[in-house]
């Protein structure tokens, strides 16, 4: 007689546990500290809207504002809480200036606008 013995490992599978994230959703109301303040200029200028624009920029950098973007004939930038914009169009063949600050002070906002226009 023949006999066949077999002989053999075992092997239990590995036990998989999952990982839960648990993401915790918190309702967050943002209240205003403030109203802002907004004041306006404008004023009709003999130079082209790109030299205008490139005249904002200037203006803007004397003043002292910071993160100053010029894109195309449009200028903004920011001083302290303040951000003031100034935007130089074409309308009936002359250069229109529109310029605008926004900020929370008022004195502020409002010495910002008259410092630009005075320049313009």
């Amino acid at each position: 007689m023949f006999a066949v013995t077999l002989l053999g490992c075992v092997s239990k599978p590995e036990k998989v546990t999952e990982t839960q994230t648990v993401t915790e959703t918190k309702l967050v109301t943002v209240e205003k500290e403030y109203t802002p303040q907004l004041w306006s200029h404008h004023k009709v200028v003999k130079e082209t809207p790109a030299l205008c624009a490139v005249k904002g920029v200037s203006i803007l950098n004397s003043l002292g504002f910071k993160s100053v973007v010029k894109n195309g004939n449009y200028v903004y930038g920011n001083f302290s809480n303040n951000r003031a914009a100034i935007k130089c169009v074409t309308v009936d063949k002359q250069t229109f200036v529109y310029a605008a600050v926004a900020g929370a002070d008022v004195k502020t906002v409002e010495k910002l606008r008259n410092e630009i226009a005075w320049k313009l």
